[in-house]
């Protein structure tokens, strides 16, 4: 009956005996497994079931279902632990039963007794007594380590540990359950012990888990919720593993704060792009004062007389426009205006714009169309799409429908001008009446060849206009009706 302690001698008189009474009837290994087996039959059902327990009437004739897992191993361990001092045993010879084993006891008495066929009134203080029952097994020094403990299933290998249970067995090997895969399933021929056992619904009334610290540490760390749900039960310290559970979470959260830093960090750099992009347009540059004095810049080169250094770009651009045809300008881009200061002389006289000053725009011979795969080149007629209010006086005020006849084109996205006379409308309809009466029309890409109109030359930004081919298809695709002016060009 106890094989796995076949190192260990047992006491037969004194308190042991009390509390093992077929041990005065032991005489050889052959008379202590018969009589064991008798006890655990009879007696062991009778005490633990009908009197601790309180199931009440038990039928002694069979009580198969009445051998919670492992009974066998625990009451061997209980005979040799209280032997000890009677029988002068060392530890060796002594071992102790695993706490794993008193715990999967002291599940199976819980699982026994929450079946009304087997024990239809429980007592009170049954989740008590069921919590007394597996502290005293693994309290024995040495039942935590593995190494020194006797494993249940080295006592008990048939069964699964269950005895003559089919019931114990079958619902721990049961199809699909985390168990169904254990060896001692396969080896006690489940398949055709189990296949027509009708198994209970049964919801223990606590679960039990190996404790992992030292005994002397915590009397009890399992967690026994009693039957309606509450335990107030003290506990001991933390063990172990709760120690590492909380260490791994407080980790594992450290981690996922930081990676939501990082992505917080990342979308407001996205953000801060985005209006860095969106403040660079040309609708959103604050058009600079046309008034007061030009600040000067250290160590820039001096301007040509007759040409003021203007901030930005387009500014500079329309001083040379309205610089005196005498003047010497400088740098390349005052060379390349030098044609077009004649046409800017009816300009009038334009108040000197205050800021720092600004040499880096320069004009491109072409510029791509925005609304077309056509190029726009000075000397084009441009049809205004989108209404656009200036900001300053040297910029024109567009309605959509004007025309203008390109001047400059600088690399900023702006041109120089001067507005015409001719409708957008009227032009499109004369080019039509010019295709249908088959004339060939030389000018079919809105370039003007007549001499130079006069007028005055102010700057206009390119994303407002179009070469007027492209105006009429542009408008209806957009399907707008906007023709007022607005600080903006429609989106």
């Amino acid at each position: 009956m106890c094989p796995a302690f076949q190192s260990a001698s047992v006491s037969t008189t004194g308190f042991v005996a009390d509390i093992f009474p077929f041990l005065p009837f032991v005489s050889s290994r052959e008379t202590f497994d018969q009589q064991m087996g008798s006890y655990i039959r009879t007696t062991y059902v009778q005490q633990k079931f009908a009197q601790d327990f309180g199931c009440g009437n038990i039928d002694l004739r069979n009580t198969d279902e009445l051998y919670p897992r492992f009974t066998t191993s625990v009451i061997c361990n209980a005979i040799v632990q209280n032997s000890i001092q009677a029988c002068n045993l060392a530890g060796d010879d002594a071992p102790p039963l695993c706490a794993d084993t008193c715990a999967f006891y002291a599940q199976s008495e819980a699982l026994i007794t929450s079946d009304r066929n087997l024990c239809p009134n429980p007592s009170n203080d049954l989740i008590s007594l069921i919590r007394a029952d597996f502290t005293n097994c693994y309290i024995p020094p040495g039942s935590l380590s593995t190494a020194n403990c006797v494993q249940g299933v080295a006592n008990e290998p048939n069964n699964c540990g269950y005895g003559n249970s089919t019931i114990g067995l079958c619902s721990y090997c049961a199809s699909g359950g985390i168990n169904s895969t254990d060896t001692c399933c396969y080896n006690s021929d489940v398949d055709n012990r189990c296949a027509d056992v009708v198994l209970p619904s049964l919801v223990p009334s606590m679960t039990f888990t190996p404790p992992t610290s030292s005994p002397t540490s915590s009397t009890s760390s399992t967690s026994a919720p009693s039957e309606d749900g509450n335990d107030n039960g003290s506990g001991g310290g933390l063990s172990g593993g709760a120690i590492a559970g909380i260490v791994i979470g407080s980790i594992v959260g450290l981690i996922l704060i930081a990676g939501l830093i990082f992505l917080c960090t990342v979308c407001l750099r996205r953000r801060r792009r985005r209006n860095d992009s969106h403040n660079g347009s040309v609708f959103n540059q604050p058009s600079p004062s046309r008034q007061g004095p030009l600040a000067e810049k250290t160590g820039a080169p001096a301007a040509a007389p007759g040409f003021d250094v203007l901030p930005g770009g387009r500014i500079a651009r329309m001083s040379a426009l309205e610089g005196t045809s005498d003047s010497s300008p400088s740098g390349g881009r005052h060379a390349g205006l030098a044609a077009a200061a004649g046409a800017g002389a009816g300009a009038g006289g334009m108040s000197s714009p205050q800021g720092m000053a600004s040499q880096q725009s320069e004009q491109l011979p072409f510029f791509k169309d925005y609304y077309s795969s056509d190029d726009i080149h000075p000397g084009d007629r441009v049809a205004v799409l989108w209404a656009y209010q200036p900001r300053a006086n040297d910029e024109f005020s567009l309605e959509r429908g004007d025309m203008l006849k390109v001047v400059g084109i600088w690399d900023d996205g702006w041109a120089t001008g001067v507005m015409m006379d001719e409708r957008a409308d009227e032009w499109d309809a004369r080019r039509q009446a010019q295709r249908d009466s088959g004339v060939s029309s030389t000018s079919a890409r809105g370039r003007d060849t007549s001499p130079p109109v006069s007028g005055e030359i102010k700057a206009f930004p390119l994303v407002c206009v179009c070469l007027p081919e492209h105006w009429r298809k542009t408008i209806e695709g957009d399907g707008s009706t906007e023709t007022g002016s607005s600080g903006h060009p429609i989106p």
